[in-house]
């Protein structure tokens, strides 16, 4: 009885009583200012997050290229150093250039089973078993219409062509045929992230490149040099072959005599 009085104020409560703990409630602008706050974080980490995941991707892309380069070592180990050939390559007539993504062509339409001569220059490559990894001819970093998913099911055997995302010279950059990995020309670009167009243009700020010395590089295109030359308007195959003699002086790559 004595303590309920002292709680109403009729005596006066003991000197020793704790005082009641009340909690003040989490009004609606807390809650409000809290999201805000948190939105905030998170539009700053969002950039560093999407960096970190590109250039985890680029280094995929690197390890890919690099396992290219192995199956290219091989094939010229066993093809009297020459490199795989392509049909869009030839120093006789008009080259397409960029159709080097192409790497299995279909002649019938999708209407027979695919053969091992419908392989293409880098394709020879799997068509051969150097490489047996489809996916190792893709980029994560790829948005453009060529992604591995589409043409998953032409790997495994079904009719059709296929598209890669890596564009391959044909050639060394003096033009010969054959790997010379201690040739002046070794130190040019022989394969490349693709080339066709900017929708294929896979990394936001510069490529992967596999010299003529089987070795792969990150080539830095921060002034936009390279995707502002495939992007020109007119041939794309053009485009394309103007493109390599840019990234082996990107590269530092002297001039070879014509």
């Amino acid at each position: 009885m004595r303590d309920r009085e002292a709680q109403h104020g009729l005596i006066d409560a003991p000197k020793n009583a704790r005082p009641v703990a009340t909690r003040a409630a989490f009004t609606l602008i807390d809650l409000l200012v809290s999201i805000f706050i948190i939105g905030i974080l998170i539009g700053l980490l969002l950039p560093s997050i999407a960096k970190i995941n590109e250039a985890t991707r680029r280094v995929m892309c690197r390890s890919n290229m690099r396992q290219v380069s192995i199956g290219v070592s091989m094939y010229a180990q066993d093809n009297f150093q020459f490199l795989p050939r392509s049909q869009f390559v030839s120093s006789i007539g008009a080259a397409r250039a960029a159709s080097t993504t192409t790497v299995r062509l279909d002649e019938s339409g999708g209407t027979r089973a695919p053969k091992a001569s419908d392989y293409d220059g880098l394709g020879l490559l799997f068509a051969r078993e150097y490489l047996l990894a489809p996916k190792i001819f893709y980029c994560p970093s790829h948005k453009g219409a060529n992604p591995f998913s589409k043409f998953a099911a032409q790997w495994a055997g079904r009719p059709g062509s296929i598209i890669t995302n890596y564009q391959f010279r044909g050639s060394m950059a003096d033009g010969t045929r054959l790997l010379n990995v201690s040739s002046d020309a070794s130190s040019g670009a022989l394969i490349s992230d693709a080339l066709t167009g900017v929708q294929d243009f896979s990394h936001a700020y510069g490529l992967n490149v596999m010299r003529g010395d089987l070795s792969v590089t990150w080539l830095p295109d921060n002034d936009k040099r390279i995707v502002n030359m495939i992007a020109r308007v007119g041939n794309r195959d053009r485009n394309v072959g103007d493109t390599w003699p840019l990234m082996d002086e990107a590269m530092g790559m002297v001039a070879l005599d014509p």
